[in-house]
């Protein structure tokens, strides 16, 4: 890979992370479990990230790859002139696709993601319409009648709001003039018109809570409820992009297995080629080889179609810059495995204490309780009986405008005013509803908490058991691939035909893909664990990709047949050919 002033693939993918989650640091060595600090395999979240990340996600305007410069890295990012050399010699290692890529553009990138960080715009837009209720309303009016025997002009202005304790108030200036009927003489004000407040104040009902009140806290509750549906859509996606990240690449590795396995009968279909031309070999051997040739090319076949499969899906969750879907391509599948470093065991009622304590669940529904608290406390102050306390004053100024100047005194009005419904079956029916609704709510957040407990257990045996099988399948694939050497040193010397060291080149690749596929399940396993534990994905990726590569055997690691260890061998199969001898007589 050629080296450029430009950033590499891997280097983008970091910029685009360390802009998002800055200065929070990336990798730290804690454990799965809250527990264990001492584990070395992997991190754990504490929710840091997760605020920082759902921060700078409400800021659609940044650009992370245009405000984060490459002197700005860290030294495990930035190439040192130092390491060059290093990084040179490893251009396949760096051309890898690794989790953290994938989890890093899904962060950035993904559609669902993205489309729940616009959850914080809407519940920002809903607060600020309800707060709407205590804007300071203005109000004008200009009414004439122009014609008949009361003609008048009346023409008002004044400013007025509703108060945060349930109150109204209002300050006014009119003015009045021409000829009134009898009956509309308060209309009339003297020459300069009149100045006018008054304020309405809710001594019971209305005053330590209103509709207004409830819907602005409301909408104070669900944006904070932004942050955990965020999360709970990170938490979800995540486990989708490092369980298809995974069988991408299992499936890599089964296919370079597959074909592993057809290069061996294509060169000695070779040797079959030449030994018929010369005689040494009959032709039926040749055939035979020809159909394990076409029965490996078959399967050849069939494991690429999943593969490819398994490379499509990956692409919907790792992106380039534009954010469009990105095929990883072939030379950026990792060879191996990271190597399996198994979590120590912990408790589990601190464990599942912590993932209470993370998980974004548990604190969605109890923000959904808290509002339909609001809707029961305002439905119990609306059983209490209506009674107001108002006030008014006015002084108008200027000339009179009767002979009687009737107007000019300063005028106060003062008093009470009460309601209240005799059945009150409104206030006592949402009281009803709202407290089946809390008890509803409440079981329901019950049951998630006994989920999220299920779903611990369920991970942790699935990540012990997975572990255990990994083991086997190992100690499997290194007794096949032991017997294997064995049977094609006897194959060399003649001693058992092709079609039984097909089977048992054909048995050893089953083992090694079920050795491929158990690794399989133990990071699956281990990626639930880290979901159920509520741990932050990204920086779980990081731990994952910093591992170094497993180091479990493959079906074509075969043991050199030295001089000395043939004539062990031969000795030993003389040893098997004269017990089935026995056997056989």
């Amino acid at each position: 890979m050629a080296k450029s002033s430009s950033l590499s693939r891997r280097q983008r993918f970091a910029v685009a992370l360390i802009a998002m989650l800055a200065p929070s640091q990336l990798i730290t060595t804690n454990p799965v479990h809250a527990d264990e600090p001492s584990a070395p395999a992997m991190i754990e979240s504490d929710a840091l990230s997760f605020k920082q990340f759902l921060t700078v996600a409400q800021d659609e305007d940044a650009d992370p790859l245009a405000k984060t410069a490459v002197e700005e890295l860290p030294e495990s990012v930035v190439q040192t002139g130092e390491e060059t050399s290093a990084v040179d010699t490893a251009e396949n290692e760096e051309d890898t696709l690794v989790l953290a890529d994938v989890i890093a553009s899904v962060y950035r990138s993904y559609p669902e993601i993205i489309q729940a960080r616009q959850q914080a715009g809407l519940a920002n837009g809903e607060l600020m319409s309800a707060r709407g209720a205590y804007d300071v309303k203005f109000n004008a009016y200009s009414l004439s009648e122009p014609t008949g025997y009361y003609e008048n002009y009346r023409n008002g202005l004044k400013l007025a709001r509703q108060t945060w304790w349930g109150g109204y108030v209002e300050a006014g200036y009119r003015v009045g003039r021409g000829f009134y009927q009898p009956w509309y003489k308060e209309r009339q004000t003297d020459d300069a018109g009149e100045f006018k407040a008054s304020i309405i104040q809710p001594l019971l009902q209305g005053r330590a809570i209103d509709p207004q009140r409830v819907a602005v806290f409301q909408a104070s509750l669900a944006r904070q409820a932004v942050g955990p549906t965020i999360q709970q859509t990170l938490l979800q996606i995540s486990l989708d992009a490092t369980t298809n990240y995974w069988q991408w690449v299992a499936a890599g590795s089964s296919l370079q297995a597959q074909r592993e396995l057809l290069k061996l009968a294509e060169e000695r279909g070779k040797q079959y080629e030449a030994g018929v031309d010369a005689g040494k070999f009959a032709e039926i051997d040749l055939i035979l080889n020809q159909q394990l040739i076409a029965e490996r090319s078959t399967k050849v076949l069939e494991t690429e179609r999943k593969y490819r499969e398994t490379a499509f899906k990956l692409g919907l969750f790792l992106r380039d810059d534009g954010g469009q879907p990105m095929v990883p391509d072939d030379q950026w599948i990792p060879q191996k495995f990271p190597a399996i470093q198994p979590p120590p065991p912990g408790d589990y009622q601190s464990d599942l204490a912590a993932a209470l304590s993370r998980r974004p669940e548990p604190q969605i529904l109890q923000y959904q309780i808290r509002g339909i608290q609001l809707d029961r406390q305002l439905a119990c102050n609306e059983m209490l009986p209506r009674f107001d306390f108002i006030a008014e004053a006015s002084q108008d100024m200027g000339e009179p405008a009767t002979k009687s100047d009737d107007k000019g005194e300063f005028e106060l009005v003062i008093g009470f005013t009460s309601e209240v419904p005799i059945q009150r079956r409104k206030a006592r029916g949402k009281i009803q509803s709202t407290t089946a609704k809390i008890a509803q709510t409440n079981q329901k957040l019950r049951l998630v908490r006994d989920k999220i407990g299920v779903e611990l257990q369920t991970a942790y045996n699935a990540l012990t058991l997975a572990g255990q099988i990994v083991e086997q399948s190992e100690a499997s694939l290194r007794a096949s691939i032991d017997t294997l050497d064995r049977y094609r040193f006897a194959f060399e010397r003649g001693k058992i035909d092709l079609i039984y060291l097909n089977l048992l080149e054909t048995k050893a690749n089953e083992t090694e893909i079920k050795l491929i596929e158990a690794q399989q399940n133990w990071f699956a396993a281990l990626a639930q664990m880290q979901i159920a534990l509520g741990l932050d994905p990204l920086e779980q990726a990081m731990s994952v990709s910093a591992l170094p590569p497993s180091k479990l055997p493959t079906s074509l690691d075969l043991h050199d047949l030295e001089s000395a260890r043939s004539e062990e061998r031969l000795k030993d199969w003389e040893l098997h050919e004269a017990n089935a001898l026995r056997d056989a007589e």
